[in-house]
């Protein structure tokens, strides 16, 4: 399944850009999200998905910062169960138009019993391009029980400065046996400026390869942001904070 519906694969972008805001920021950011998602499946029953996740990112000065992130998963379908970890890390540099980096994380599923695990790898940038336009692409991949590449891109546009509405077209190719195109889109609202709690909600439509079908995910969830001094909108919370969706790899199956 998913821990994410809104992925953007694509190639790590560099920016030339002064990091004259990074002496303003604050030394810690982070987020905590609580999500639920209900996955159809094509030729198979549907499967519930309940899941939380935090990340949090230090400047460590120069617009060098480091990220690190966690997350857990349970899987529920037609009486059968699976549970998943992740844990992962990411270096990158943040200008003002924009920020680049790598990320490596860990993943780890247990699917009655059977324990699959890999490590993804890869770079990612995103671009500012003005108040209401973020561009990311991001690229990479993975090894373990399971191997391949990914790649995609996504757009933010921010309709008013709490209201963010994002989509992505993302690719998955797994070696030897196939591939994965999803289409994602997604809403957040950030409820007010002084209690940075945010809901959101989206739709990712994937389809597998080699007669694999497809699953439709709907998410649902709740998003609590501590990466500013003072109150900030929806905008600068993204911006200023951790790295999102375009820093994560969330194949169908693998709940990354």
């Amino acid at each position: 399944m998913r821990k994410s519906i809104t992925t953007a694969f694509g190639a790590a972008a560099l920016f030339l850009a002064f990091p004259s805001q990074a002496e303003q920021e604050a030394n810690f950011s982070g987020t905590l999200t609580g999500q639920y998602g209900y996955a159809i499946l094509s030729g198979a029953p549907d499967a519930n998905i309940v899941g939380t996740a935090g990340e949090g990112e230090f400047a460590l000065g120069a617009g060098i910062h480091a990220q690190v992130n966690a997350g857990y998963n349970h899987v529920s379908q037609s009486g059968l169960h699976a549970y998943d970890w992740n844990i992962g890390g990411s270096p990158y540099w943040k200008g003002d138009i924009g920020r680049a980096g790598v990320i490596v994380n860990y993943t780890k599923v247990d699917i009655a019993g059977l324990g699959i695990h890999t490590t993804n790898f890869g770079g990612f940038g995103e671009y500012f391009a003005n108040d209401m336009f973020t561009f990311g692409l991001k690229a990479g991949g993975y090894g373990g029980t399971l191997s391949g590449a990914y790649f995609g891109a996504a757009m933010t546009g921010y309709v008013f400065p709490n209201f963010a509405v994002s989509g992505g077209i993302n690719y998955t190719h797994l070696d030897n046996a196939g591939a994965e195109t999803a289409l994602s889109v997604q809403g957040e609202y950030l409820l007010s400026e002084e209690t940075p709690i945010a809901v959101f909600a989206g739709y990712t439509y994937s389809d597998l390869s080699n007669a694999g079908g497809h699953v439709s995910t709907f998410l649902m969830g709740l998003r609590f942001y501590f990466n500013t001094d003072g109150f900030s909108s929806l905008t600068e919370r993204q911006r200023s904070g951790t790295v999102g969706t375009i820093g994560n790899f969330d194949a169908v199956g693998l709940n990354l």
